[in-house]
């Protein structure tokens, strides 16, 4: 069922009002990007390459009685298929680190996170009435 235009109108104000209070926390829960295939393709043609060879391999080995070649094929073809499927490892794709940019980005966070909650806390307070400082 779709959004209303009226309802659609405040989605859209409570999100800009999201990246003006706490632009962070709205990257944070903004939809990610769709994974970008650098090296996916290579990556998926190696591991089907290392299939295709462990299983031209196992079957010399089940021609052969040379039950030790049929586990090393089976090893490789494995091997293969878990390298084909699995992506790669670390920020090696483009993507930026989650940290922000280095070691400086712990005791900022935190102080950032606080002064968050602090604000929302006073708002709270506000429209509930009962604000102790008063």
């Amino acid at each position: 069922m779709p959004l209303s235009e009226h309802e659609q109108k405040m989605l859209d104000e409570m999100e800009r009002q999201l990246f003006a209070d706490d632009p962070r926390l709205a990257r944070a829960f903004a939809p990610k990007a769709p994974p970008r295939r650098n090296g996916n393709g290579r990556r998926i043609l190696i591991g089907l390459g290392a299939v295709v060879v462990g299983l031209g391999v196992l079957v010399l080995a089940v021609s052969l009685p040379a039950v030790w070649l049929g586990v090393i094929a089976f090893i490789g073809m494995l091997a293969g298929a878990v390298y084909a499927v699995t992506a790669p490892s670390g920020p090696a794709d483009g993507e930026d680190s989650p940290g922000g940019g280095g070691g400086g980005s712990g005791p900022a966070s935190s102080g950032g996170d606080g002064n968050f909650m602090r604000k929302m806390e006073e708002r709270w307070e506000k429209r509930a009435g009962d604000d102790p400082r008063l």
